[in-house]
């Protein structure tokens, strides 16, 4: 179960990483278009932050958010 476990929180360390590096360059035009890309790329790394957060935390932390 213990390599199980760490193969999980490898491939959730993994998402976070990607998250948090994401950043689309696709060509926008127009200011609307480029603050929703702006919007999206910060939502990416927000979620990527808060998935690094959650690994990081000990069981008590767990427990206590559950």
């Amino acid at each position: 179960m213990k390599d199980n476990k760490l193969t999980m929180e490898n491939k959730l360390r993994v998402l976070s990483k990607w998250l948090k590096e994401y950043h689309d360059e696709a060509f926008v035009d127009g200011l609307v278009e480029l603050e929703i890309q702006h919007a999206v790329n910060e939502c990416m790394h927000k979620i990527g932050d808060y998935t690094e957060e959650i690994l990081d935390m000990n069981e008590e932390q767990i427990n206590n958010e559950l």
